[in-house]
């Protein structure tokens, strides 16, 4: 979940809807000029500055479009050619906003709901677990894959399944120790594995492994990763992976459900949110 504020009102979205027959070409000079500001930065560590552009980056992808706007946008040469920078970007700046929050809510006397975006992080938990209770999914033993240095999605479950056993697993030693210390503080026992998500040792016992949107820096590096944690999973376990649509997909890759079914599972629910919630939801059960 990149820098948002959803309660801030985006005046030049507002205005660009009522230019409808100039809005691909409107949407594709804004995204470029965010771009361009965001890549030019010395650095993407949260600051006023920091923060306006991400803003503004994530309230243009969220806006409600049609269909053959959001196609004419994304096949635009020049955003394909600058999609998997700006996801990088995106990315980068996630990272140092989770880091900057984890290290002022694990040495302060805080509470989660503090973090400015705590309230985006519940509802998506919320969503994904009534999803997964609705088809049915034993909530027992859980991995999270590309946890980072703010946990606050397997905080949240834990929250409230705490009899949930509940790993995370993040491959960025930074991450694992400084939400090492937040959780010790909130008392949460999460267990933590620090490496690469394919030598984690448990798929063959977890009921559900949840994939972090960042996984993957696109859809081919998401099923070869899939397809070995797949051949690791037991029949009948639960995939979910956060996905994105429509302009969404400037931020965060996007898996299709053949793309899915391609690697061993069969897809059982796709959710794609339209309010301030950014990931989508896909879930699939092993083969």
């Amino acid at each position: 979940m990149v820098h948002h504020q959803p309660k801030e009102q985006n005046i030049c979205l507002t205005a660009v809807t009522k230019s409808s027959q100039n809005l691909p070409s409107i949407l594709i000079k804004e995204i470029s000029q965010l771009y361009h500001e965001l890549s030019g930065l010395s650095s993407l560590s949260p600051n006023e500055h920091v923060n306006a552009l991400f803003t503004k980056l994530v309230q243009l992808s969220v806006f409600s479009y049609d269909q053959d706007t959001i196609q004419q946008v994304l096949m635009h040469p020049s955003i394909v050619s600058i999609t998997p920078a700006l996801r990088s970007l995106a990315s980068q700046g996630e990272y140092l906003l989770e880091l900057y929050w984890a290290k002022d809510l694990a040495t302060r006397n805080c509470k989660l709901e503090r973090f400015v975006y705590y309230k985006n992080y519940k509802d998506l938990v919320q969503l994904e677990m009534h999803s997964l209770l609705g088809i049915g999914a034993s909530l027992n033993r859980v991995v999270f894959i590309g946890s980072g240095p703010l946990p606050l999605s397997s905080i949240l479950m834990y929250q409230a399944y705490p009899q949930a056993c509940i790993h995370n697993v993040d491959r960025d030693s930074h991450s694992i120790s400084i939400s090492n210390q937040l959780l010790n503080k909130l008392k949460v026992k999460i267990e933590q594995y620090h490496m690469d998500a394919l030598d984690y040792p448990h798929f063959d016992q977890v009921d559900i492994v949840i994939l972090a949107a960042l996984v993957g820096l696109d859809a081919i590096e998401k099923m070869k990763f899939l397809k070995v944690i797949g051949s690791k999973m037991k029949q009948g376990s639960i995939l979910m992976v956060r996905s994105a649509h429509s302009f969404r997909r400037l931020l965060y890759p996007s898996l299709d459900p053949f793309e899915v079914n391609s690697c061993g599972f069969e897809t059982m629910f796709v959710l794609h949110p339209h309010n301030d919630v950014v990931n989508s939801i896909l879930i699939a059960k092993k083969l």
